[in-house]
């Protein structure tokens, strides 16, 4: 069977769909995650889910300059972004933090899905928009996965 879409436009739909998060989308996940769990430290672990989404949303905000600006943010992957404060002050400041996130990522989408973005022109640094897109799926698919397993522990799913 053939496809009527191109090469192109198919890699770039599908880059598109993981970036949502696949079958888990990734911000349907942070909106299901209670607030006031978010604050939670587990056993083990040195971040809560606070801590994930400043650090997932920091991280992405840095390949998504890259991919909008790439050759005046060519610094793609600085020491990464831990924030200190374990626990959203509200609902309403972790509501505005994943809101944050869901735009950029949403920011990051489109230039995936504009077909005049070369998707695979090495830039200053060595690296692509394709190869901060996968990054950012990749980045964002680990830690939301850790999210949904300390949100089992805590009982929000």
């Amino acid at each position: 069977m053939t496809s009527n879409l191109s090469t192109d436009t198919l890699l770039r739909k599908q880059l598109a769909e993981l970036l949502h998060g696949g079958f888990a989308p990734n911000v349907i996940l942070l909106r299901e995650f209670h607030h006031d769990k978010a604050g939670i430290l587990l056993d083990g672990l040195h971040f809560s889910a606070w801590v994930l989404l400043g650090h997932m949303q920091a991280r992405q905000q840095t390949l998504l300059q890259f991919m909008k600006s790439p050759e005046q943010h060519p610094a793609i992957w600085p020491e990464a972004h831990w924030p200190q404060n374990h626990t959203p002050q509200s609902e309403q400041e972790w509501n505005q933090a994943i809101d944050r996130f869901e735009y950029e990522l949403n920011e990051m989408i489109a230039l995936v899905l504009d077909p005049k973005n070369d998707l695979f022109r090495v830039h200053s640094n060595g690296k692509t928009l394709s190869w901060a897109a996968m990054t950012a799926l990749h980045h964002n698919g680990y830690h939301i996965g850790q999210l949904k397993t300390m949100g089992r522990q805590l009982g929000v799913w």
